[in-house]
């Protein structure tokens, strides 16, 4: 059957399909699974997906614990889908808090490291998941921050595990970072940047580098960013936007790729995220991506993490306080609320897209589960 075809125009059609349906494919012939496996089919696939948002969709958690996954898509403005995808964790034999960590190109990166200090990757649409090797340092610091993303210098994703260190005060000291890297299925320690990182929030991983938030030592008033390359492991600093206000809450997110800057300011009650463009470039720049007003009728966030566009594009979607989901209209420059029914009082949401990208190793330390739950 493939024979009628050139791998050009089977791949042309092929990657405007979504993932189960590949997976079906593979079974065609030899000539189509070898097609369909390949890695240059699977970039081809990930890119047109993240073009067209095509397979877009989000995972939204019901609860702190994480067990059970509820899947919703843009496409249809936040309304509930039939499919529901469990907890890839959940059965496990141990069943342990879970949280998520990130996603990125398809892959879900999940932490159990509150309790043994486990991290997982997992691909939802094709059921796989892997446990990555123990980190280098040994078990027992709760202070930890992890961050996931893909390095585009070496094509490889990538685990960033900091360890912070504090006193018998509770301040922070020094702090450890690790990095762990899927081609190799290792960990390492790379060289660590001066200034500790606050912990505030949690990192993000956008542009291809961890940043994270640290004061600057000499003026306490000054605070940086800290953008640490996944690819070349270097340093540097990005200066943060001029504010207009007093700030009290600052969060670094990836939004759509790029990295976001949310702001609460008081007493004014105004809140504004922040995008970075022309990342790395000498002439990036901090530019307004929303700004409103809070109003008596609605719930002032102390948190707010901007997720997706719409598929219009004329609305953001915005998580506030791990509790509410919004859009905010840029044309209107409103804020309009979503009712979903079913959620708990907190959750966590984050795009995924759909993507054939395999979290197998070749390494033997990176335990298999082969029984995720089917949905």
């Amino acid at each position: 059957m493939a024979s009628f075809f050139p791998d050009e125009i089977l791949e042309n059609v092929l990657c405007r399909l979504p993932v189960k349906s590949l997976l079906r494919l593979r079974c065609v012939s030899k000539s189509w699974l070898s097609l369909i496996s390949s890695s240059r089919f699977v970039k081809l696939h990930l890119n047109r997906s993240v073009q067209t948002k095509s397979n877009l969709s989000l995972f939204l958690t019901t609860g702190r614990e994480f067990f059970r996954w509820n899947l919703y898509s843009l496409d249809r403005d936040l309304r509930p889908t039939d499919e529901v995808v469990n907890h890839p964790i959940d059965s496990h034999p141990f069943r342990c808090k879970c949280y998520t960590i990130g996603s990125c190109d398809g892959l879900i990166c999940l932490s159990k490291a509150f309790d043994d200090d486990s991290v997982y990757l997992w691909n939802p649409s094709t059921k796989k998941i892997i446990k990555l090797p123990e980190s280098l340092s040994s078990k027992g610091y709760y202070d930890c921050c992890y961050g996931f993303g893909y390095d585009n210098t070496n094509d490889d994703y990538k685990v960033v595990r900091t360890r912070l260190d504090r006193d018998d005060q509770g301040d922070i000291i020094d702090y450890h970072i690790q990095v762990y890297s899927l081609r190799s299925n290792s960990w390492h320690m790379p060289e660590k940047f001066h200034h500790c990182p606050t912990y505030q929030e949690k990192f993000a991983i956008a542009c291809g580098a961890l940043h994270w938030t640290s004061e600057n030592i000499e003026d306490e008033k000054e605070n940086w960013i800290v953008a640490f390359d996944l690819g070349t492991e270097k340093y540097r600093v990005i200066p943060q936007p001029e504010y207009s206000g007093s700030i009290c809450y600052t969060s670094l997110n990836n939004f759509e790729g790029c990295l976001s800057l949310s702001c609460n300011y008081y007493p004014n009650d105004v809140v504004v995220v922040w995008l970075l463009n022309k990342y790395g470039e000498k002439n990036e720049y901090w530019s307004k991506l929303i700004s409103f007003t809070h109003t008596e009728e609605m719930d002032y966030p102390d948190s707010i993490k901007p997720v997706a566009y719409s598929k219009s594009g004329k609305k953001i979607l915005l998580e506030m306080d791990d509790k509410n989901l919004v859009w905010y209209n840029l044309e209107q420059e409103s804020v309009e609320d979503i009712v979903l029914h079913d959620l708990g009082p907190f959750f966590d949401v984050y795009s995924c897209l759909e993507s054939l990208v395999s979290v197998d190793v070749t390494g033997t330390s990176a335990e298999a589960i082969t029984n995720a739950k089917e949905n």
